[in-house]
């Protein structure tokens, strides 16, 4: 599972696509027998760019509040682990349905 659920806290295992031709939730990929959600941005990786570019992504189309997001590790690696505080029903739903369209 690309996510993981503990006291309403959701940590989200995400592998990042700077330089890419528009900013998406692409697919699930398994690495090294771990599952990853795969998200393309638009932003370069340098100085943070792209770390903004996910976070802003991920605020949209979850509807959070900037706020309740953080990158927690991974900050200059491409494989990352993104924390969601006061997650709830409506995003864990939205993470299994995006897990349904991209496989």
């Amino acid at each position: 599972m690309f996510y993981r659920l503990t006291n309403e806290v959701l940590r989200l295992y995400v592998k990042l696509i700077p330089r890419a031709s528009k900013d998406e939730i692409k697919a699930v990929e398994t690495i090294a027998d771990k599952e990853y959600l795969v998200i393309r941005v638009r932003a370069v990786p340098e100085k943070g760019e792209a770390n903004r570019a996910l976070l802003k992504l991920l605020v949209k189309q979850l509807n959070v509040s900037a706020n309740s997001i953080k990158l927690i590790n991974g900050a200059s690696s491409r494989l990352k682990q993104v924390a969601i505080a006061m997650a709830n029903d409506d995003i864990v739903n939205k993470l299994h349905d995006w897990q349904k369209k991209t496989r």
